[in-house]
């Protein structure tokens, strides 16, 4: 690749900096947008790295805001943000999940009824697209293909680092049925026995821990390009979330899953003998 991040980190450096230089010029939302002949729900979504800016707007608004000090690191970062990302040749949008996990150094992920993304086989994710109901029939075949695809990753020269905790339930429940599961299991096995993935199983005898609510994920980013974030799927879409507190409490829950889980080796072969019993 000749950039070395996807448009997403560009966009949201950019929108970051953005937000800063105006906050230095003491420059009120409303004002700034009234100046820069937007509205003020068009500039905050451009703050808030929800919308992409162009190049001019982007001169418009350092002009504004006396940035000439960072004019060339922010029309390149502009420039970069206006490229296209990979997923979206298969439909998939800007603002979700994959193209974060695209630029992410590291996942850290907590699953209670799913086998994680990255650890899917191609029948598997296909029997959750259909269970869900939420892709079209006839698109779900595309969006198997970008589950797939970011596994890709896992197996990189420069790979993404996967931390793993999955409750048991996950890995007993029969997604796809009982060939499929099995084939599914023994592929969590091969790709757990890889240097950057780190696998831990929770047991269901562990009885109550500290998110029995529900699945997250947090994601890192190489040499602190962005702030860590928290990714929260639920039925009707997801959450992405970057306050500092609440990054810092979903790392601390996962530590503590990860010290009432199985260590790595014992969790290999607890999936090995739960795909052994299929």
């Amino acid at each position: 690749m000749a950039e070395p991040f996807s448009p997403i980190v560009p966009r949201l450096r950019l929108a970051r900096e953005l937000k800063r230089l105006r906050e230095i010029a003491r420059l009120s939302l409303d004002h700034a947008a009234k100046e820069l002949d937007v509205s003020t729900a068009t500039l905050s979504r451009i703050e808030n790295g929800k919308q992409g800016v162009n190049v001019h707007l982007v001169r418009s608004m350092l002009d504004l805001y006396n940035g000439s000090d960072c004019w060339n690191e922010l029309l390149d970062l502009a420039r970069q943000a206006r490229r296209k990302g990979w997923w979206q040749e298969y439909g998939i949008s800007d603002y979700g999940y994959v193209a974060l996990e695209t630029d992410a150094a590291v996942v850290r992920d907590f699953q209670l009824t799913l086998v994680p993304g990255l650890l899917q086989t191609s029948a598997y994710a296909r029997a959750v697209f259909e269970a869900e109901g939420d892709v079209p029939s006839r698109d779900i075949g595309r969006h198997v293909d970008v589950r797939m695809l970011r596994q890709g990753r896992l197996h990189a020269d420069e790979p993404l680092v996967l931390e793993a905790v999955v409750h048991e339930h996950a890995l007993r429940s029969l997604v796809g049925g009982a060939v499929a599961m099995r084939e599914q299991l023994l592929n969590i096995s091969e790709l757990a026995a890889l240097p950057n993935v780190t696998l831990h199983v929770l047991p269901a005898a562990a009885g109550a821990h500290v998110s029995m609510q529900g699945a997250f994920t947090v994601l890192s980013f190489p040499r602190d390009v962005l702030p860590d974030r928290l990714y929260i799927a639920h039925s009707t879409g997801a959450l992405h979330i970057e306050k500092v507190d609440q990054v810092r409490a979903a790392r601390l829950k996962f530590d503590r899953l990860r010290g009432c889980a199985l260590d790595p080796d014992a969790s290999i072969r607890f999936v090995r003998q739960v795909a052994g019993e299929l």
